[in-house]
């Protein structure tokens, strides 16, 4: 008896067929219930390697992605690196399609720096009249590498004089490790706008602050500590905005993070769905 009932759970747990007068009906639609639940995890475990191995890239990303200024305006553009696996190397040229921004320098940033390692840092030639940035480039000299994101160097630019929209390009990129070897690496490029917008409504918001500050001096102190409150709460609800915007721009890659569990799960869910409605059918 107890035999008998060992190759029941084994036909159960690894799916072997076994003479109709060992199993019931009971026990055979046991087992292909089990057998489906288990391809369907076999299933969702491959898709899931494979979402994994599409997504195995160390991701090189120009911020802001979006970048406002003024004619004329000094900014800064940041090269951030997310490392898949270790990295001790990086080398990319930078590219713009316009003339409307020159860059003035690079400056290493502190994604090597922050291993404790020697680091050479080269920060390119500036070729004014391409608009591109050569070979800019860092290493760390020693040490197993790093796996932590950071800032690779930041980018000085001035916006002309003139409006219009211009696109900042990483290309010729090389993402190495220790040992040399060359790793996959996805970029993610920048656009800035130069606004005349931008310069009009400082000058609005510095002729708002002038006509407060005279307001102000004219009230009485009931009057004084009322402003106050307002600018107070003013102050709260620009927080509150700005807040609410960064939530909003950091979204998509929480998104991102998830999108592929949200996949995973659905598809082991209509699998499962169609097993049972299969089992109906060849009842």
């Amino acid at each position: 008896m107890s035999g008998v009932l060992l190759r029941k759970w084994m036909n159960v747990l690894f799916c072997l067929k076994l003479p109709d007068r060992n199993l019931n009906e009971q026990d055979v639609l046991m087992t292909r219930n089990i057998r489906n639940f288990f391809t369907g995890i076999v299933l969702v475990a491959c898709i899931f390697c494979l979402c994994g191995a599409a997504n195995a890239a160390t991701s090189v990303s120009i911020l802001p992605s979006v970048e406002t200024v003024a004619p004329g305006e000094e900014f800064t553009l940041d090269v951030y690196v997310k490392p898949d696996t270790q990295i001790a190397a990086l080398q990319f040229d930078l590219n713009s399609d316009c003339s409307l921004v020159m860059v003035k320098a690079v400056e290493e940033g502190n994604l090597f720096s922050n291993t404790g390692s020697a680091v050479f840092f080269r920060p390119g030639i500036i070729d004014s009249e391409n608009k591109t940035v050569f070979q800019v480039y860092g290493a760390i000299m020693g040490g197993d590498g790093t796996s932590d994101e950071g800032t690779f160097c930041t980018i000085k630019l001035k916006a002309s004089e003139e409006t219009g929209n211009c696109q900042i390009r990483i290309t010729n990129i090389v993402v190495g490790d220790k040992q040399g070897d060359e790793l996959d690496v996805i970029t993610y490029d920048a656009m800035v706008s130069i606004s005349d917008e931008i310069a009009t409504s400082d000058r609005d918001n510095d002729n708002d602050d002038d006509t407060e500050l005279n307001i102000i001096e004219k009230q009485d102190d009931n009057t004084d500590s009322s402003v106050n409150e307002e600018t107070i709460f003013q102050s709260v609800q620009d927080t509150a905005e700005s807040t609410e915007s960064q939530e909003i721009i950091s979204a998509p890659e929480s998104e991102g993070n998830t999108s592929n569990i949200s996949i995973l799960a659905v598809a082991a869910i209509v699998f499962l769905a169609l097993a049972i409605v299969l089992d109906r059918k060849r009842k």
